[in-house]
């Protein structure tokens, strides 16, 4: 009978969900969506949801705000590129603020973060 390798504590593949919660503040004609946890594959969906509903209302604004976001991969980076094209095409103006840390970084150094923080051209 074989017995069962101990597994090493630096191997051990964790498969908790992170949450990914938002919440949307509204002035006037300004809204924020405001991301706390990981937005990944699994999760990039919920927040382009949030996006895209912030961009549908009435809103002339709509800021993301990923200050609590811890982590971002592609399909993250894809959910806020599409949301700034959303917005453009609707005449809503887009910002993405408090890219912090591994976010921001990735964000700059994808060359994405200055089309997500300038104001359309048009």
């Amino acid at each position: 009978m074989k017995s069962a390798r101990p597994r090493s504590p630096g191997r051990e593949r964790r498969c908790d969900a992170v949450a990914l919660s938002f919440s949307h503040r509204h002035d006037a004609d300004a809204v924020t969506v405001a991301a706390r946890g990981e937005v990944d594959l699994s999760t990039a969906d919920d927040l382009s949801r949030a996006i895209e509903d912030a961009v549908a209302g009435p809103a002339t604004t709509v800021t993301v705000d990923l200050g609590d976001v811890t982590f971002l991969d592609s399909a993250g980076i894809n959910v806020l590129l599409r949301g700034r094209r959303l917005a453009d095409e609707r005449g809503t103006s887009y910002h993405v603020t408090n890219a912090r840390g591994m976010v921001g970084q990735l964000l700059r150094m994808t060359g994405v973060w200055d089309h997500l923080t300038t104001p359309a051209h048009g």
